[in-house]
């Protein structure tokens, strides 16, 4: 049996602010050790249970890891150029967790919500529902036949993850007070609560469902400014309506290929 972890660093036990998510952060090695810590307590539940383990780094360039801090069984995808970006190896996978996830643009009671780009997106609808990264990297992890059974971060993503997929094991490791600023719950019982949590959900595998999106794939972003759909718009297979870009795909895969093109083109410094 294989486990798929995909890891982000917003919604890791104790990370409250920007000074936590950038090598230029005064708390960045900080967060790196936490992110560590989180994501070993949930491994060490899929090791005991004799789960193969994939890790894919998720936050920002995607190199934040320290692979030395991890189990000798876990193999990790480092590095930014992927082009399922935060899923990238998600497919041969029989579950899926998202760990140190956030909320996505625009959730009230957040730590640090954002859709992908937080100086990009204001907001991002998959066939037509509101979705943020969970939504749509459990959609991609769909399409491969993967279930997301655990997603983990602050107490808005966990909300968001139950409105949307269901019965899907979640951890709280914080509360938000507001952007910046959290009820944190030390590292000692986070840990212990995020192992418990990974061992519910590995025994519910057998019944968890993947989140299926229907053919064809639309995606709708919109931007925070009119230069930056301006500049999505390029894009030949897009459809504009406003600061609101649409395109879509045969499928998941191919969609969200075009949904990243798309974002790519609208955070490109102008010529």
């Amino acid at each position: 049996m294989k486990l798929f972890i995909s890891v982000d660093l917003e919604g890791i036990t104790g990370v409250t602010g920007t000074e936590y998510l950038l090598p230029e952060g005064r708390y960045y090695d900080r967060a790196r050790r936490l992110m560590a810590r989180d994501v070993g307590a949930v491994v060490a539940a899929a090791r005991e249970a004799g789960w193969e383990v994939t890790v894919n780094d998720s936050h920002n360039l995607m190199t934040n890891l320290p692979i030395e801090e991890l189990d000798p069984g876990v193999e990790l995808i480092s590095g930014p150029t992927k082009p399922l970006s935060m899923m990238q190896g998600v497919e041969g996978h029989e579950a899926a967790m998202l760990i140190g996830y956030h909320a996505r643009m625009g959730t009230t009671g957040a730590v640090m919500d954002h859709t992908y780009y937080g100086s990009l997106v204001s907001r991002v609808w998959l066939n037509g529902r509101e979705v943020g990264e969970v939504g749509i990297n459990a959609a991609i992890a769909g399409y491969f036949g993967v279930p997301v059974i655990l997603v983990s971060g602050d107490r808005a993503v966990c909300e968001e993850a139950r409105g949307l997929l269901g019965e899907v094991e979640t951890v709280a490791v914080k509360e938000a007070y507001g952007r910046n600023t959290a009820r944190c719950l030390p590292p000692a019982v986070t840990t212990a609560m995020l192992t418990e949590g990974a061992k519910r959900a590995l025994g519910r595998v057998g019944t968890a469902r993947p989140f299926l999106v229907d053919p064809p794939v639309r995606f709708e972003v919109e931007f925070l400014t009119s230069q930056m759909a301006d500049q999505a718009s390029v894009y030949p297979f897009s459809e504009r309506k406003g600061r609101v870009i649409g395109v879509e795909g045969a499928d998941m895969v191919q969609a969200f290929r075009a949904f990243l093109t798309v974002l790519a083109l609208g955070r490109a410094p102008l010529l």
